[in-house]
């Protein structure tokens, strides 16, 4: 009992410290150490507390995700060719917040917890949200995996197989529907990113796309993306009934540092000073504007060709109407493009930036130590306004899921079940909010385009515009890796070398726009992504702790078929 009480204790006090509740509410106690497991069930401020400790479980920013994909260009370990079942490569395996999560579910319920029935309500629907999230987080590695759902103690039968991925998936869409059952629309202005309902049918709109794609559905079942299609649109209608909707305008001030704006769905909260707080704010700063951390997302050449031309037309650095002269490939791009990268002289950071090789006089241009990798920095999500001191300890919130995400699902669906109509016009919404003009008098090559892309586009060209679309509109989201994985498009897209570049400019006056351009290959040893990555093994530690656990196939001499049934 003893140990119990101090982790309840231990609970309450960091989601205190972290400025999830009142300090009022919690720590205003007479002896905190006489805090026991009965007064957790029966407090609503001490319950509550758990609760928001139960949302560290939730995965935030992460700028490593970004180089695993064509997004930008560092080594890592999903690309490096080095996972084995000994170190079990990108792991994850949250069980013991999965615990906590059980425990809380179990204990709220009892006839010994006098708390109200309408909190008690939103609560459970808070970590119901949140277990069915984790879990999905593992679904997504490694397809089936233990179904822990209970508080398990030490006289129970812990060594727990996996479920098969199919039962995976039924679980934490039941979860979701339940839970959606148990949140409210909304909360009060004090209460704002806790979990609602619209979130949950959001959410369950992107297991549901997940379960549709080629990495869970090499058959290609149409069923799946009929539940997709349904659950995505449920969302839309549900969520736009509340006011939610895209922002007017896609930029850093009113989508990414307006926090809790009427796009975001989901989001991680940070508060500075007074809260939890993080440092991805430093981690993608050019090195003269930031401290302790520097060198995350720097786009490559290929997410920097990636954004159209407010025309809706794509181009790229060498295409012959800019004459030679990159400089001149970035101007006139849509709104995203602007709100994403930096080049050189853009102005950022109260600096007209300089990135070329010859540039002197800083410590972030191309070439340099702590340079740019890429000839390019991201400003997406950056906060500006902030002091070097203060970029270490952003309070910038991380958003999981905005309203744009649940269009795209949807489009998604219905472009797979070649309702083409309505995937369309989902790209005309996303295009228009980006800045593309819907038509471009005098262009020959525009003539009968939307947007910049034809109505009467067929199954496949649709689809590899939806794909383009995610690609730049989620750029540096966190949404990359997991998009080409459920495509089953690592092994094509990352493997190999030639694929990412940097953009290297010499001064040289002779030339177009002042400068000479090359072209770098960034992946000087070839990336490497096999198979069997789509399904992630299970280092020999975790198996060895639990004799029924089996390996992944493909594996080893794995047996468990994370695809058997689906």
């Amino acid at each position: 009992m003893r140990k119990r009480t101090y982790q309840y204790l231990c609970a309450v006090m960091l989601a205190s410290s972290l400025g999830l509740i009142s300090c009022e509410d919690v720590l205003d106690k007479k002896n905190l150490s006489a805090i026991t497991e009965r007064d957790v069930w029966t407090d609503p401020a001490l319950a509550t507390a758990f609760v928001n400790n139960v949302y560290l479980s939730v995965p935030s920013w992460d700028v490593a995700v970004a180089d695993a994909t064509d997004e930008a260009s560092r080594g890592s370990i999903w690309i490096s060719g080095t996972t084995t079942i000994d170190n079990g490569g990108p792991a994850y395996w949250p069980y013991a917040d999965i615990r906590k999560m059980n425990l809380f579910l179990r204990e709220i319920d009892k006839p010994s917890s006098t708390i109200d029935q309408a909190v008690k309500t939103t609560l459970k629907g808070q970590v119901r949200f949140i277990r069915a999230f984790v879990y999905f987080e593992m679904i997504k590695r490694y397809g089936g995996v233990p179904l822990v759902i209970t508080a398990q103690e030490r006289e129970d039968d812990l060594l727990v197989p996996r479920s098969s991925t199919k039962q995976c998936f039924d679980f934490v869409i039941s979860e979701l529907n339940t839970a959606a059952g148990e949140l409210p629309e909304s909360y009060p202005a004090a209460d704002l990113g806790r979990v609602t309902k619209g979130a949950a049918l959001a959410m369950k709109g992107r297991v549901l796309l997940f379960r549709a794609s080629p990495q869970f559905n090499p058959t290609n079942n149409a069923a799946h993306w009929q539940a997709a299609y349904d659950a995505n649109k449920e969302a839309i209608t549900y969520l736009s009934s509340k006011g939610v909707g895209l922002v007017d305008t896609y930029s850093n001030a009113a989508l990414f540092l307006a926090e809790m704006n009427k796009e975001v769905i989901f989001a991680i909260r940070f508060l500075n000073p007074a809260g939890r707080t993080q440092s991805r704010d430093a981690a993608v700063r050019p090195i003269d504007f930031t401290a302790n951390a520097t060198g995350g997302c720097h786009p490559t050449q290929e997410m920097v060709d990636a954004f159209p031309l407010k025309s809706g037309k794509k181009t790229a650095w060498n295409d012959p109407q800019y004459a030679g002269d990159v400089t001149k490939s970035w101007q006139n791009r849509d709104n995203r493009f602007y709100t994403t990268v930096v080049y050189n002289g853009a102005s950022y950071l109260g600096k007209t930036m300089e990135l070329n090789a010859d540039a002197s006089g800083n410590g972030y241009s191309y070439g340099k130590q702590n340079g740019s990798l890429t000839g390019y920095y991201s400003r997406k999500t950056v906060d500006e306004s902030l002091d070097i001191t203060n970029s270490q300890i952003s309070g910038t919130d991380y958003i999981d899921m905005r309203y744009a995400e649940v269009l795209m699902n949807y489009a998604e669906a219905a472009m797979e079940l070649n309702k083409l109509p309505e995937a369309f016009d989902v790209l005309k919404q996303i295009r228009k909010r980006a800045g593309i003009n819907e038509t471009t008098p005098g262009d020959a090559s525009l003539a009968g385009k939307l947007y910049g892309l034809s109505p009467s586009m067929g199954q496949s060209e649709m689809r590899q515009a939806i794909q383009d679309e995610r690609y730049i509109e989620f750029a540096f989201e966190q949404k990359r890796l997991w998009d080409l994985r459920r495509w089953r498009l690592m092994h094509l897209k990352m493997t190999g070398k030639d694929k990412r570049h940097a953009m290297i400019l010499n001064t040289d006056a002779s030339k177009p726009g002042g400068f000479t351009y090359t072209l770098y290959d960034r992946d000087n040893a070839p990336m490497v992504y096999n198979e069997n990555m789509y399904f992630l093994p299970l280092s020999t530690a975790t198996i060895q702790g639990n004799a029924n656990l089996k390996q992944t196939k493909g594996w080893g001499d794995g047996t468990f078929d994370p695809l058997e049934g689906m």
